[in-house]
């Protein structure tokens, strides 16, 4: 019953044998951890993947979760202060993880915050509501969690493994203790001194992996009801409300969650948009237009709060028939920013990271820094006519 896949990994032009072995052991390492069925190439510092197009299968076996959920909860016990971080313009599934682990961490009388820009996140919303339920203490700017930074620290780590992608780069570096809880495929430049490096490519996001850390943990308290809706949010936004990338697991873990009271109206709230959000994003599905079946839309400057948009469009292009991928375009940063979707069909993953991006099989983005809208939309077309030249 088990689903095996086959992956071959290659080192060369090294120094020595030895270190063309070591290329080759870290290359099969990104392989699995990208869900297998795949060639990885690793050229001195250059890394190429071949392959990886199959789905990635859900594991039943709990063993896994429990395992890393006791050995987390010993380093938690041992650690005087734990700082949570997730990546760059925080979403909701990476703050949900993030008020998931908060929780259990106060819950065992350990004194934790989340490490959050105020300015640039994707989480209003959801921010002000734990705001007004008692969390006013819990959220601080990176860069004044830095001073106290000491070797009884702690940093946990959630929805990302990169560390390029850190809300604070700095933060990472000043931490000697360090957990990771991500489910990306795994790319170039991940973390790679981590205690605990718990990763899962095959769930659907970072707030499942930490609702079932939650279910192990072995508390007489857990989850209230106010950190379950934002858990249950994180779940939802990865999985387009349970569309895309869910398995058996991933409902399991949804029920656990209304079980602890989560109320799926105002977890659906969370999620409400403004009156101009929505024109723009209306404005941005109609200008979208088609490309070996993809749905491909780009906005220019001074659209709204383009971050969020943007996504929010993208998943709305998927519902146009024959359309296997979208992907949206917009000037961000003195760069252009892109979103990508897909329902499984292709994996724009793959082709994010011929662009310097990455992400997961039906969900994935790229940053082009200091490139035109035409010269993007010129590279983005260049590297879905070589996905499917590589299919072919």
């Amino acid at each position: 019953d088990m689903a095996v896949t086959l992956s071959i990994c290659i080192g060369m032009n090294g120094d020595s044998y030895s270190q063309n072995y070591e290329y080759a052991r870290t290359s099969i390492d990104m392989a699995l951890g990208r869900g297998g069925d795949q060639a990885v190439v690793k050229d001195s510092d250059k890394i190429q993947y071949y392959g990886g197009k199959a789905q990635q299968m859900e594991k039943t076996t709990r063993v896994k979760a429990r395992v890393k959920a006791h050995a987390l909860r010993e380093l938690m016990e041992n650690k005087d202060r734990l700082l949570i971080m997730g990546h760059r313009l925080l979403d909701i599934d990476s703050f949900g993880a993030a008020v998931g682990m908060l929780k259990l961490a106060r819950n065992m009388g350990k004194p934790a915050v989340v490490a959050i820009s105020h300015d640039k996140n994707l989480v209003q919303p959801l921010y002000r509501k734990m705001e007004e339920n008692g969390y006013t203490d819990a959220f601080y700017e990176p860069k004044d969690l830095i001073e106290g930074v000491t070797d009884k620290t702690l940093l946990i780590v959630v929805d990302t493994h990169i560390e390029y992608m850190l809300e604070s780069p700095e933060l990472y570096r000043q931490c000697k203790n360090v957990v990771v809880i991500d489910h990306h495929r795994k790319m170039v430049g991940h973390i790679d001194n981590a205690v605990i490096f718990y990763h899962e490519p095959y769930a659907s996001s970072a707030s499942e992996m930490v609702t079932e850390l939650a279910q192990y943990f072995n508390t007489k308290q857990q989850l209230g009801r106010v950190e379950a809706e934002a858990v249950l949010a994180g779940i939802m936004l990865d999985t387009k409300n349970f569309i895309i990338g869910t398995g058996a697991r991933t409902f399991e873990a949804a029920a656990y969650l209304r079980k602890l009271g989560a109320d799926m109206v105002e977890v659906r709230k969370l999620f409400s948009t403004s009156m101009d959000d929505y024109q723009n994003r209306s404005k941005l599905v109609s200008s979208a237009e088609i490309y070996r079946g993809c749905a491909i839309a780009s906005s220019s400057a001074g659209v709204g709060d383009i971050k969020i948009v943007a996504p929010q469009a993208a998943d709305e292009l998927l519902s146009i028939s024959d359309v296997d991928a979208s992907f949206v375009l917009y000037e961000y940063d003195g760069g252009v920013s892109m979103s990508a979707r897909s329902l499984g069909a292709m994996n724009v993953q793959l082709i994010m990271e011929a662009l310097g991006g990455g992400g997961h099989q039906t969900m994935a983005g790229a940053q082009l820094a200091g490139v035109s809208m035409e010269n993007a939309r010129q590279q983005l077309l260049e590297a879905i006519d070589n996905f499917y030249d590589k299919r072919s």
